[in-house]
């Protein structure tokens, strides 16, 4: 039995550490924001002097990739969880778990969104385990896709000079979570010694494959999106591919950067730099906080079904 001064110390250090790390993304987050602000401040007479022309045809085309990207993804991940259970989750029920889970990225921490997930799969019905493995594929193959992405267009200036021993393990880890038999095995292991109930992921290797095809479909889905963003505020630039895939290795930064809350700070400065090398900094700096404004919005707009929906019978399904 703990004594009950442990007891006292531990409750006393869980705050400690929490406003550790708030202090910790304060004061990355400042510092980003002070680079941005001196980027745009440094360049203002650029800014001020650029020929901006909105073009609202390529930001309709814009908003409305990211509302395919946000729709594909909801129904890749319905696939999923019927691949591991069996049971069908609708897909209204899908996309407003996907949406409201999604605001627990803007929380410090990774967790919240994928905690979110959890808990409202656990109120329709789903298992524990099956719940926690569908959402733990889903974050995989979303990740696993963007890397791979990303480093099919951007891998020869990425990894030039680094050890190739990242690579491999990053290689590693993908098979065994996108291989269904070695993935289940590891996860019953763990089950059984929790004494839990062994889950069965009824998924072949080649729908696994064909899966991650779709999810990196998705990713350059969302690249295009931010094309047509800049084309949308007057850009012309130069390479889709490189604009597409750097905008996913800014988000996907920003996504493993766990002290900064939905990627603020960290995507904005590694999509400055990226851009940086296509336009003056002010500009660069300029365009990525226009995009996190941007995204956000169009975020914000995915919940307008939810409120309109609100009192209707779109409740919880039977499976």
């Amino acid at each position: 039995m703990p004594d009950n001064n442990d007891v006292r110390i531990h409750e006393q250090t869980r705050p400690r550490k929490g406003v550790l790390t708030t202090v910790i993304f304060i004061l990355i987050f400042a510092a980003v924001l002070f680079y941005l602000v001196r980027s745009m401040a440094s360049q203002w007479d650029v800014i001020r002097d650029y020929p901006w022309r909105f073009n609202f045809s390529w930001l309709a085309c814009s908003a409305a990739l990211l509302w395919v990207v946000s729709l594909s993804l909801v129904q890749l991940w319905r696939y999923l969880l019927f691949s591991i259970s069996g049971q069908r989750l609708k897909f209204w029920t899908a996309f407003r778990i996907t949406v409201l889970s999604n605001l627990g990225k803007y929380l410090p921490g990774k967790v919240w969104s994928m905690m979110g997930m959890f808990y409202m799969l656990n109120r329709e019905g789903y298992s524990t385990a099956t719940a926690f493995v569908g959402t733990v594929l889903h974050q995989a193959f979303t990740l696993i896709a963007g890397a791979l992405f990303v480093t099919a267009v951007l891998g020869h200036t990425i990894f030039q000079g680094l050890s190739i021993l990242p690579l491999v393990l990053g290689v590693v880890l993908a098979v065994i979570i996108l291989y269904p038999g070695i993935f289940a095995r590891i996860l019953n292991c763990g089950l059984r010694l929790f004494k839990r109930p062994p889950v069965v992921i009824q998924l072949s290797f080649g729908r696994s494959l064909v899966l991650l095809v779709f999810y990196v479909i998705s990713w350059v889905l969302y690249g295009a999106s931010f094309w047509c963003m800049l084309h949308g505020l007057g850009f012309q630039p130069d390479s889709f591919w490189a604009i597409a895939a750097g905008f996913g290795a800014a988000y996907l930064l920003g996504y493993l950067a766990i002290f900064a809350p939905g990627g603020l700070g960290v995507r904005e400065g590694v999509l400055s730099v990226l851009l940086a090398s296509t336009m003056s900094p002010g500009l660069a700096a300029m365009i990525a906080v226009a995009a996190r404004l941007w995204m956000t919005l169009i975020e914000a707009s995915q919940l307008l079904p939810l409120v309109f929906a609100k009192g209707k019978n779109f409740g919880r399904e039977r499976h």
